[in-house]
């Protein structure tokens, strides 16, 4: 029973990086392209280094506070009033990310695989079957990510194989040629692709080796970040600046230009997409677990259990409110943007440092 209690920090690894690659992986090349051009990478790779620190605050906050929960730490440390503002606010935040990233499930399914089926349907089947995994122990989720990341890490390599023939290099340049003040937008915007790497205030505290929980998750971080930069210099190379910033998922573009010699295989975007289909099933797991833990806290019942089903219909509600793909983007992300800087940075600071604090003051 014991090891049921238990992750191990490849799990965490695992976790980390099926939860942090969602929807952003198809959209992400443009929407850099769009504000550093062919130097997006460097947003990409500066906005992966944000969660660093907040990674690594949440191992020391951790080591603070051993054996137990993020949610028993802010309520040993905080007064009870804003301990519960807090988990509300981060309830809030999974629940707006589920909504998001079911729609553009949903809006990808539709345009390329579900023509005539009516979005709704699309985001309550899926909203139906993540439900019944966000039950479980985050045990289970960490070993059904542990079986969807070998998949993960296979996709950019295949990607950047099978187009090596036909890309472009002289695409990728000119380098450095950007407005150095839109920089931190474009950050921002890449930082958006990173969220779910806060599920390690969930794990942390039941890795079977603490002393290495943070090395391995940096790594899933590193690994999440080496993915983004793959993808965005193959879609660059393919496509040239100005074609990348026209196209809305350029991801699945490029696969669907695929040509294998042979035919030995045909439709690799279906294949593509089945794999996507794995990814954020994973991501929405996650985030519902989260959501059902925080509203375990919040009415302090034994278990999340009873909660994850009777979200769907809250999750399925909030989905529909943009009348379409643009408003989605710009309305739904734009207030999820928001939620984000809350939820992953705001909330996880400020609880370490009231934390670090109290800690101290008990030493004294």
């Amino acid at each position: 029973m014991e090891n049921k209690d238990r992750i191990s920090n490849q799990q965490i690894k695992a976790l980390l990086v099926t939860t942090a690659i969602g929807v952003g992986v198809l959209s992400l090349p443009s929407d850099v392209a769009m504000i550093l051009e062919n130097d997006g990478w460097i947003a990409i790779l500066l906005g992966g280094l944000i969660p660093i620190p907040i990674i690594l605050m949440t191992n020391r906050l951790f080591k603070m506070y051993p054996n137990k929960s993020f949610f028993e730490i802010c309520k040993q440390v905080m007064n009870p009033i804003v301990a519960y503002l807090f988990f509300i606010l981060f309830f809030i935040y999974t629940i707006v990310v589920q909504s998001y990233v079911s729609r553009l499930f949903a809006e990808v399914v539709k345009a390329y695989l579900l023509e005539t089926t009516p979005i709704g349907v699309i985001i309550l089947t899926m909203l139906f079957a993540v439900s019944y995994i966000a039950r479980s122990r985050i045990e289970v989720l960490a070993r059904v990510a542990v079986m969807v990341y070998p998949i993960i890490l296979a996709f950019p390599i295949l990607l950047l194989v099978v187009n090596l023939p036909d890309l472009d290099y002289t695409n990728i340049f000119p380098l450095f040629n950007i407005n150095y003040g839109e920089i931190p937008n474009g950050v921002v915007t890449a930082y958006f692709s990173y969220i779910g790497y806060e599920i390690v205030l969930l794990a942390f505290n039941i890795s079977d080796d603490k002393s290495n929980s943070l090395k391995y998750s940096l790594r899933g971080l590193y690994t999440v970040i080496g993915i983004y930069l793959i993808i965005f210099f193959v879609t660059l190379s393919q496509y040239g600046i100005y074609q990348l910033k026209r196209e809305i998922w350029p991801t699945i573009a490029v696969i669907k230009e695929i040509d294998l010699p042979g035919y030995f295989v045909e439709n690799l975007d279906g294949i593509m997409m089945a794999v996507w289909v794995m990814v954020v099933y994973s991501t929405l797991g996650s985030f519902a677990h989260m959501a059902g833990i925080a509203l375990k806290e919040i009415f302090r019942t034994n278990t999340h259990e009873v909660f994850t089903l009777l979200l769907v219909p809250i999750i399925y509600a909030i989905s529909l409110i943009p009348h379409n793909l643009i408003t989605t983007y710009k309305i739904m992300g734009g207030f999820l943007s928001y939620l984000a800087l809350i939820g992953t940075i705001i909330l996880p600071t400020i609880t370490f440092i009231v934390a670090y604090i109290k800690k101290r003051r008990m030493k004294t």
